[in-house]
Parts: C-alpha cells; structure tokens; sequence
C-alpha cells in the first residue's frame, strides 16, 4: 500500500501494518513520520523498541534474529532497520523473505534515505510495500513551501498577517527544521495574537546572528574545539537549544545530502551541486566531505529531531548535552554512537 505523508495520520487511526518502509530526502518529514507510527505502535502494545543501523558488511541474519526472538519484557515489539540508502544484497534478500511472511507481534520499521526509481521498483521495495505500506517523502519543491508553511502555521493554530508568512517563507525556505521550529516558537509568543511582520521580525532569531560565531565554519572545517568555543558562547549570549540547532541543520543536511550523492557522482562537486549548495559555499562544504558517511548523514539528522523533541518536552538540559554531541560528531571528533533513545519513544 502506497502511502502520502498526508494520509498517514487517517490510516494510523484506522489500522496499523506489520511493515512500513519510510524513505525519501526530506529528514523532518521523515522523522515525524516515525513518529506517528512509533505512537501509534504504543498505542496498540509495542512497548518494546530495537533499532539496527546496517553499513558495509552488515549480518543480516541479525535482523531474522531480532524477528523471531521473544522477549521478556513486552509481548509486542517495534524493530527498525535504518539504513543510508537502499540494502545491499543480502539485505535486500532477508528483506523479501520477511516480506512474504511477516513475522508475529513484531511492526518492522525500514527507514531509507532518498531512493532513485530503479531502487523504488525493485522487488524488496515493492514486497515490504505489499507486505504492508510503504511511504516515500519527496523534497518539498520552492513552489510548495509558502503553502506548506501556511498549513504548519494553521495546524499549530498561529494566525499570521500575509506579509509575515511571507518573510518567514523568504528566510526558511529550503530549511524545513528551521521552518517548524520558528512556527512553534510563534505558537509558544502568540497564543491569542495575530502575527504581525514586526512580530516576526522580534520573534525569530535571524539565522545570520550566528554567523559572528563561525559554528558551521568551524563544524565544516573539522574545528571541534573551536565549534564547541562558539556553541558555548552562544549559549552564555542567551540563545535557545532550537535557534542554534535551526542553523546548524541547515549545513548539516547540505552535507548529509551531499555524502549520500558522492558514491554516485563520484566528483565532490557534482555531489554538492545535487546538494543544492551554492559554487560560493562549496570550498567549506569540500573540507567536511570526504570524512562524511552517509549513514553518519543520517544519524546526524535522526540526532536533530530528536534534540527537538527533547526541547518540546521539557528535556533543555538533555538538548543542550545532545547539542554538544552533536557538534563533536559532526566535527569529526566524537565516538560515533546512535541518537539517545527518547523516553517518549517506544
């Protein structure tokens, strides 16, 4: 079954499948996809969670393993297989044979990034998405946006004068992170207030504050002690776990994106061209590149959404340590580790 990410949230109320694959090149998208399904897997008795991240050389037997192992805590369990990309062959084979028979009181969760079309109709894309659903998240086009932002704005209640959404339309555009979190922070200042363009301009901190601290630079440039200098002063300056995150994703996506297109492109140029980002950014870009998988992409942008959610719950101090690491692993200095697990999620 074929999924749009609009319809998701009419199916989660109807049914819940034993398979979803979840993939695309929209990170926030995605993840508050996962999301929903992961709520609604609690809310049907998936207490417990597994995540496994197959990279090169990966035993998918492990995965057959995970299936049909009982656990001692909970009688149904949610497994997720993330992956950069599609699976390699061993992959795709354990794939198709859980697909044709899925296994009891297990919901397995496929995560992918962006996919081409010779992968969108291979036979283990096409099996999961028989076996159960399949959703695949298309980048939100330029065209898009503004009517995009308009329902994120409606869907959080915050009523906005047009000439407002405009302006945050022209300075989140292309950056979907920073655009809902500039949404809900107008939520949290203007619960019974229409928004005003001066409002706006008060609100939202513009991105290029952060500029005068150099943290994409010195994140890009492999500068960790210097990264976490400018992460920390922005702190003492008083600025929110989220402003500083909402610029610091908008780099760190342009890299994920640009990792995953290289072993394709192969010229670091033309990955970073795919990227979107622009020939005057690249030579920062080409520092950071060659130290980048892409499943590290990834890992960095599920981090992302997870500080975010911290955030909205209460968790500042968790986000602020998350923050940290976040800005090491990107750096290239810190251990390599998967997001800390939410309480919140299953």
């Amino acid at each position: 079954m074929q999924l749009r990410a609009p319809q998701l949230s009419a199916h989660l109320a109807k049914t819940l499948a034993p398979i979803y694959l979840i993939a695309g090149e929209e990170p926030l998208l995605i993840e508050e996809a996962l999301d929903a399904i992961r709520a609604a897997a609690r809310r049907q008795g998936y207490e417990e969670r597994e995540v496994l991240n197959p990279e090169r050389g990966f035993d998918w037997q492990k995965l057959a393993d995970a299936c049909a192992s009982l656990s001692l805590f909970a009688s149904r369990r949610l497994i997720e297989v993330r992956m950069a990309t599609g699976p390699d062959d061993g992959g795709r084979k354990m794939l198709l044979e859980i697909a044709q028979k899925p296994p009891q009181d297990v919901l397995l969760l496929v995560i992918c990034g962006a996919l081409d079309t010779r992968a969108r109709e291979a036979s283990w894309y096409k099996a999961l998405d028989n076996a159960g659903a399949s959703l695949y998240v298309w980048p939100v086009k330029t065209s898009e946006f503004l009517p995009w932002l308009q329902e994120r704005l409606h869907s959080a209640g915050v009523q906005a004068d047009a000439e407002a959404v405009r302006l945050l339309a022209e300075r989140t555009e292309g950056n979907l992170l920073a655009a809902a979190q500039d949404v809900a922070k107008l939520k949290l200042l203007f619960p019974d207030q229409r928004v005003s363009v001066e409002d706006l301009s008060g609100a939202v901190a513009d991105s290029a504050r952060f500029e005068a601290f150099d943290l994409n630079e010195r994140v890009l440039a492999g500068d960790a002690q210097g990264a976490v200098r400018s992460l920390q002063r922005l702190r003492e300056e008083g600025y929110a776990p989220l402003e500083i995150l909402g610029a610091l994703v908008w780099c760190l996506r342009s890299l994920a994106r640009a990792a995953i297109q290289l072993p394709r492109l192969r010229e670091p140029s033309a990955a970073l061209d795919a990227a979107g980002v622009r020939r005057f950014q690249q030579a920062q870009y080409l520092k950071a590149l060659p130290r980048v998988r892409p499943a590290e992409g990834l890992a960095w942008m599920a981090r992302a959404a997870q500080i975010d959610q911290m955030v909205k719950t209460g968790q500042e101090a968790a986000a602020w340590e998350e923050l940290l690491t976040l800005v090491l692993a990107a750096s290239g200095a810190a251990p390599r580790r998967s997001p800390a697990r939410s309480p919140n999620h299953a």
